[in-house]
C-alpha cells in the first residue's frame, strides 16, 4: 500500500482512502454500524490507514462510529480526514465544530480538516471567506489539525480561499461518470502541485453494477443529478459497458473503475466507500491491477464522451443550479 504526502504538511494517506459517508447514514438510508467498524477493521487488515467522515453526516453518527471502530488503535497508526460544516464557519462555530468532532472521534487532533462547502452554503448566516479561513487556519496553529483543505469549491473560490491561507489539499467529486474538474481545477491542481483527495470514486454506488433498472433508489440518493430519470439510466447503460473490460482483466467492475482514478494524473487518492468487510478485500485488489495505456485511454474517452450527453449541474447534490448561483451573487455583494 503505498502512502502520498500532502504538500509539505508531514501528513500521509494511502492511495485508497476509506470513507465513511454511508456510514452516517442519511442520505443513504439506514446505517449498519457493525458493517461500518468491520469494514474499518478490514482496512486496517489490509494497509489502507486513512479514512474519511464529516460532522455532516449522520450528525456525527459516522464520526462516533469511526471512533469506536479505531478504540485501542495507537493513534499514530492512522489518519483522520473530517470536514467543517458552513454554519460552523465563524470563530464560535468553528471552535464547537472542531470540538464536537475530536470527541467523537476519540482523538485530541484531525490530520486534515476540510470547509465542506463554500461559505455561502450557510444561507442564513455566513461568514466572509476570510473569516472562516482565518478561523480554520487557527486550528491548524494551535495544532488541533495538521492540515487545511477545502471541498466542493470552485477554481475561483479555491484561489480566493488561497489568498487568506494555505490551502494543502482539495476534495471535489470525480468518477468516470462525473468530470467537470476536468475543465480548470484539475489542470491548476496539476500545475500547482496541489493535492487532490477526490469523492465519489464509484459514483455512490452507480459504478459498480449492483442497482437495478426497475428498482428505485431508496433514500436520498434520488434528489441527485445522476439519479435523476434519464440521466439514471444512462449511468446504467455505461457502468454495463465496462463488463467487457473488466472480464479482460478478470476483475470485478469496481476494481475497474478504482484503478482508472488510481492512473488519473492529478489525483493523488480517491476515496471508495466500501460498506462492509467483503467489499473492502474486494476494492482493495485493485491495487495490483494493471490497466494498459490503450484500456486506460479508452475508458477515459468513454468516460469524456458520457459526460458530454448528460444535463450539466454545479454540483451533483444541486439540482437548483440558478438558487445556489444567485446565493453565492448575493453572497459577493456584502463583500
Amino acid at each position: 500500500m503505498k502512502h502520498y504526502e500532502l504538500g509539505n504538511t508531514g501528513v500521509k494517506v494511502t492511495e485508497i482512502i476509506q470513507g465513511l459517508w454511508e456510514a452516517g447514514g442519511g442520505h443513504f438510508g439506514v446505517p449498519n454500524d457493525d458493517a461500518t467498524i468491520e469494514a474499518v477493521h478490514a482496512c486496517l487488515e489490509v494497509g489502507i490507514d486513512t479514512f474519511d467522515t464529516a460532522v455532516r453526516y449522520g450528525s456525527g453518527h459516522s464520526e462516533e462510529m469511526l471512533g469506536k471502530a479505531l478504540k485501542g488503535v495507537n493513534r499514530s497508526e492512522y489518519v483522520l480526514i473530517a470536514k467543517a460544516w458552513p454554519t460552523h464557519y465563524s470563530k464560535e462555530g468553528m471552535e464547537e465544530g472542531i470540538n464536537t468532532s475530536l470527541k467523537l472521534m476519540n482523538t485530541d487532533y484531525l490530520d486534515v480538516y476540510f470547509l465542506h462547502y463554500p461559505t455561502y452554503w450557510n444561507t442564513e448566516n455566513p461568514v466572509s471567506m476570510q473569516e472562516a479561513m482565518e478561523n480554520i487556519c487557527d486550528l491548524k496553529k494551535r495544532g488541533k489539525i495538521r492540515s487545511v483543505g477545502v471541498s466542493n469549491f470552485c477554481l475561483e473560490e479555491l484561489k480566493q480561499a488561497q489568498g487568506y491561507g494555505q490551502i494543502d489539499v482539495i476534495q471535489p467529486g470525480y468518477n468516470l461518470l462525473w468530470r467537470y474538474i476536468d475543465r480548470d481545477i484539475l489542470p491548476y491542481c496539476i500545475e500547482t502541485n496541489m493535492p487532490i483527495i477526490s469523492y465519489s470514486c464509484l459514483a455512490q454506488g452507480l459504478l459498480t453494477g449492483t442497482h437495478l433498472r426497475e428498482k428505485k433508489v431508496p433514500d436520498n440518493r434520488s434528489n441527485t443529478a445522476l439519479f435523476i430519470d434519464g440521466t439514471y439510466e444512462k449511468c446504467l447503460d455505461f457502468t454495463d459497458s465496462l463488463i467487457p473490460m473488466a472480464q479482460k482483466y478478470n476483475c470485478t467492475v469496481p476494481q475497474l473503475v478504482i484503478r482508472w482514478m488510481l492512473d488519473t494524473k492529478g489525483i493523488t487518492a480517491p476515496l471508495v466507500g466500501s460498506s462492509n468487510r467483503k467489499q473492502v478485500l474486494e476494492n482493495v485488489k485493485a491495487i495490483d491491477l494493471v490497466l494498459s495505456k490503450e484500456d486506460y485511454d479508452l475508458l477515459d474517452a468513454r468516460s469524456k464522451e458520457f459526460g458530454e450527453s448528460i444535463p450539466e449541474y454545479e454540483l451533483n447534490f444541486n439540482l437548483n443550479p440558478t438558487a445556489l448561483s444567485e446565493a453565492r451573487k448575493a453572497f459577493e455583494l456584502t463583500q
